[in-house]
């Protein structure tokens, strides 16, 4: 479900008008409104997961394509990493990079761990082909973390760690209550309903200094912000897991 495009609209008017200084609240509420607009959390997939009433099937499908994206994740933090000075944004970059592979266990283990407890084999997922709506989700995020600025990449990075706190809550959540899962294969979610809190407001932070001190460079992150929810809303719309999921409804 799409979220009314009249709150973006209406926020930008109030943070560019010429000569007042850059209001960060006003700002931080259009960001979150073009993420809004592709609202993950009320995709019908995610909604079905809530209600348990996917398959195991299309729970694997779903383990197996998007194993390919939460390992590439790291990737993208470390092709931002390497084109940053010395400072407190790249040191921020490497600190959310090192606890996605060093600092405890692997996040992508963590999601083989999910896939595991599914029924999975950790090493087939592992060694399977990402789906073509996956693959062009990675292509998209590797592309901005190696060519856009610094401000677009901080946006969308935000547009996707804000929403995995809530996704990740509903999956373990649904999990739990109509799966039968076990704290095993809810590791990776129970883990990102918080961290990702963390990470998602040092983007926001990181961005509202680079706004403030050049206040053109606003409407391009809401842009970016926005293009990077629609990635990630079209990739899981055309992903096999959704297909599965309208089909078996259809077929109801």
């Amino acid at each position: 479900m799409r979220v009314d495009e009249g709150v973006g609209s209406r926020v930008k008017l109030l943070y560019f008008r010429i000569g007042e200084p850059m209001n960060l609240r006003v700002f931080q509420d259009a960001l979150d409104a073009r993420v809004a607009r592709h609202d993950l959390l009320s995709h019908p997939f995610y909604q079905a997961w809530a209600e348990g009433k996917l398959s195991i099937g299309q729970l694997r499908a779903y383990a197996s394509e998007y194993f390919h994206h939460v390992a590439a994740v790291p990737t993208f933090l470390s092709a931002f990493h390497s084109r940053l000075g010395d400072g407190a944004l790249r040191r921020a970059v490497l600190r959310n990079l090192a606890e996605e592979e060093v600092e405890g266990r692997a996040h992508s283990d963590m999601w083989l761990d999910f896939a595991e407890g599914i029924g999975l084999s950790p090493e087939r997922v592992r060694n399977s082909p990402p789906s073509a709506p996956v693959r062009d989700l990675i292509a998209h995020f590797d592309r901005s973390a190696r060519e856009d600025s610094t401000a677009q990449i901080l946006a969308a990075f935000y547009a996707y760690g804000s929403q995995v706190p809530r996704i990740s809550g509903e999956e373990a959540r649904g999990l739990l209550r109509h799966y039968g899962a076990d704290a095993f294969t809810c590791g990776y979610f129970v883990l990102h309903t918080y961290a990702d809190i963390r990470h998602s407001q040092i983007w926001q932070e990181q961005l509202g200094r680079v706004v403030v001190r050049d206040r053109k460079l606003a409407e391009p992150a809401l842009d970016a912000a926005e293009r990077a929810a629609d990635w990630l809303w079209q990739a899981l719309d055309c992903s096999t897991a959704n297909r599965l999921c309208a089909f078996s409804t259809t077929a109801a």
